[in-house]
C-alpha cells in the first residue's frame, strides 16, 4: 500500500498517524476520530494534499508560536472541531471568532476526556508568545501532551522542548509506547539531547518532528539513531511528510 509515494506501516489496532511536516501531525484514532496536533499546514514540507481539511474531531495545541497555531482557526470553523490547548490560547482564539463550546483550555497534570480518547497535558522546556499582527500576545506556558486512545494505546508527543529530567517520571506515569520527539536544534532539542531523552524514557517507538523546514532545524533522524544506544530497543520511524504509518 502507497500513500503519497511513500510506504505505510500498520498498527495493529488501526490507529493511523500522519506526519505533516515541522511538527504537524493528523491522527485517526482507533474508534475513527480525526486529531490534528499543531496543525501548520502552510509549512514548507507540508505534503500536497495537507489541506484543505474536510473533517477534524479534535485539535491539540502545545503551544501559541505561529508554527504550531498555524491553520487551527480555520479548521475548527470549518469542521466544528474541539479545541485542546492551555488557558491563555484559548482565550486568544475566542477572540478569533471560536465558539467558546469548541475551546477546553486546562492546564498542566489536567486530563479531559474527549470521545473516549484521554489527553493529559505536561511540562516542556520552551516559550509560548503568539503573534497577534505587529504585536507578541501572552500565549500561556508551553506543553507536551499524552494521548491515551480508546483502547488504552499511549502516545506522548512532547512539543518543542529543551530536555528536562522529568521526561522519566512522564514515561513512568503514562507508559507511552510512542513518542513523538523534536530533534531540531537551534529552539528545541537537537538529536544529542533527544537521545538522552530517548534513554530516560525508553519508548518502543520514536517519531521525529520540528526538523528540516529550515536550515535551523538542522538536526536529523539519522544522526539521532546513531547516538541511542544499541541497548534501548527504541525503533526510530523516521516518517516523509505525508507518509502514513498504519
Amino acid at each position: 500500500m502507497k500513500t503519497n509515494g511513500t510506504k505505510t506501516r500498520k498498527f495493529k489496532n488501526g490507529l493511523q498517524i500522519q506526519w505533516l511536516g515541522h511538527a504537524a501531525f493528523k491522527i485517526v484514532s482507533p474508534g475513527g476520530k480525526v486529531i490534528f496536533i499543531d496543525p501548520w499546514l502552510d509549512n514548507p514540507n507540508a505534503p500536497p494534499n495537507a489541506k484543505p481539511v474536510d473533517r477534524a474531531d479534535i485539535i491539540i495545541l502545545t503551544h501559541g508560536h505561529f508554527d504550531h497555531i498555524g491553520n487551527t482557526v480555520e479548521i475548527a470553523l470549518k469542521t466544528n472541531a474541539k479545541v485542546v490547548s492551555n488557558f491563555e490560547i484559548s482565550l486568544f482564539l475566542k477572540g478569533k471568532g471560536l465558539q467558546e463550546s469548541n475551546l477546553i483550555g486546562m492546564n498542566k497534570s489536567g486530563t479531559v476526556e474527549i470521545d473516549g480518547i484521554k489527553m493529559t497535558m505536561v511540562n516542556a522546556e520552551h516559550s509560548s508568545g503568539i503573534t497577534d499582527g505587529d504585536r507578541v500576545v501572552d500565549g500561556g506556558s508551553p506543553a507536551g501532551f499524552i494521548m491515551k486512545f480508546e483502547d488504552g494505546y499511549t502516545i506522548y508527543n512532547t512539543g518543542d522542548t529543551g530536555l528536562f529530567g522529568d521526561m522519566k517520571i512522564i514515561a513512568q506515569l503514562y507508559k507511552p509506547q510512542v513518542v513523538m520527539m523534536c530533534i531540531g536544534g537551534h529552539f528545541t532539542m537537537s538529536p544529542v539531547e533527544a537521545a538522552e531523552a530517548v534513554k530516560l524514557m525508553k519508548p518502543k517507538f520514536v517519531i521525529p518532528m520540528h526538523f528540516g523546514t529550515f536550515p535551523l532545524l538542522s538536526g536529523t533522524p539519522e544522526m539521532l539513531k546513531k547516538l541511542i544506544p544499541k541497548s534501548i530497543k527504541t525503533k526510530v520511524e523516521a516518517l516523509k511528510p505525508g507518509e502514513v504509518i498504519e
